[in-house]
């Protein structure tokens, strides 16, 4: 949702004021309703405000404008008052509340000025959890994460940041922010131009291939940031993804990957398994075997891909022998998954923009 930052502060300051003018009369009314003494601003914060994450997650969830918040909002909350009196526990009273039709409104009023201050977080992708720590290489292996903290001599993931994240996942504007993991250091390796960047591309991960197809796409790449108008917003064409992260026992990698925030679109590249990953080793001596050794090694392939579709939702491409032989045609088809971008999503939001320049 892409708003201008104009509007949200007009959208805000509309809001506070209706919230300001509301405000004496609904605390009055907690007041009373409650049996307090006194009722503050601050005891109604706590009370509504600070429910985000537990009546909703808004870490994982990706809302598409306020009224889906909203609705899933109160839905956590009605669900959580059926749940405790089923337990037999005393019922929270904040769904009771909200029976008042002038408690509601103030509530809905407070939650989205909330939602409309953390409008990227709230209304971001938020990626399967799985994704948010991608460790990739061959031999030298590094991390890309999303909000990553040292904490007790390990990387983790900071969730509470993941929504405010600024920067779009997986992208070079991503490892330009946060730059790359090494799990055995307590530091990040800083990168914050693309000349660091192709350094480490090139001088690194391009060196320890040992496929020329591999490189040229490496090569290519790099011109094709160079070529970018936006090159923080180019999804990172990750080499070799590995399945199990960091688990010293290897199962697979991925040749290349391209985890697209603009689409949602994650897609895996494979170059030639037939003359790679397929090979028989002393042919000559196996002719009887071959058949039973190349279908298992096919099972492998196949196996591999469901299993990163199952886990990451990735898709895999295949690049066999036959399409490498027109080199310009497969690199075409990682470049369209790179280039890709979703249509503006529009909101009623999005439309009074429009009719205020009317």
């Amino acid at each position: 949702m892409n708003i201008n930052e104009n509007i949200l502060i007009e959208l805000e300051d509309e809001l506070t004021k209706e919230i300001r003018s509301k405000q004496d009369y609904i605390l009055e009314k907690l007041r009373v309703r409650l049996n307090q003494e006194s009722y503050s601003f601050q005891r109604f914060n706590g009370l509504f405000g600070g429910k985000n994450n537990i009546y909703v997650d808004s870490v994982r969830t990706q809302f598409s404008d306020f009224n889906d918040f909203y609705s899933q909002w109160l839905k956590g909350l009605i669900d959580q008052y059926e749940k405790r009196k089923i337990w037999g526990l005393q019922p929270n009273h904040n769904a009771l509340l909200l029976k008042d039709n002038d408690v509601e409104l103030f509530v809905r009023l407070f939650l989205e000025r909330n939602f409309y201050r953390n409008l990227k977080a709230r209304t971001r992708l938020k990626p399967n959890e799985q994704l948010w720590s991608i460790w990739f290489g061959y031999k030298v292996v590094f991390g890309l994460l999303i909000a990553p903290n040292f904490e007790e001599s390990q990387w983790v993931i900071d969730k509470s940041e993941i929504r405010r994240a600024n920067y779009e996942y997986w992208t070079i504007g991503h490892i330009f922010k946060v730059g790359l993991i090494d799990n055995d250091s307590s530091k990040t390796l800083n990168i914050k131009n693309l000349e660091q960047f192709e350094s480490i591309y090139l001088s690194i991960l391009k060196k320890l291939s040992s496929s020329n197809y591999e490189k040229e796409i490496y090569d290519r790449y790099v011109k094709y940031l160079h070529n970018s108008e936006d090159i923080e917003s180019e999804p990172f064409l990750i080499p070799e993804v590995r399945y199990l992260g960091l688990e010293h026992r290897h199962k697979y990698r991925l040749d290349f990957t391209v985890l697209n925030p603009h689409t949602y679109q994650y897609t895996g590249f494979e170059i030639s398994p037939s003359s790679s990953h397929m090979n028989v080793s002393g042919y000559k001596e196996k002719q009887k075997e071959v058949n039973k050794e190349l279908s298992e090694k096919w099972h492998k392939e196949m196996t591999k891909r469901n299993d990163y579709f199952e886990s990451f939702e990735i898709t895999t491409v295949t690049f066999t022998e036959q399409m490498l032989e027109d080199f310009d045609s497969c690199w075409n088809i990682i470049k369209e998954k790179l280039e890709a971008r979703s249509e503006e999503k529009t909101s009623v939001l999005d439309q009074m923009k429009r009719i205020s320049r009317i």
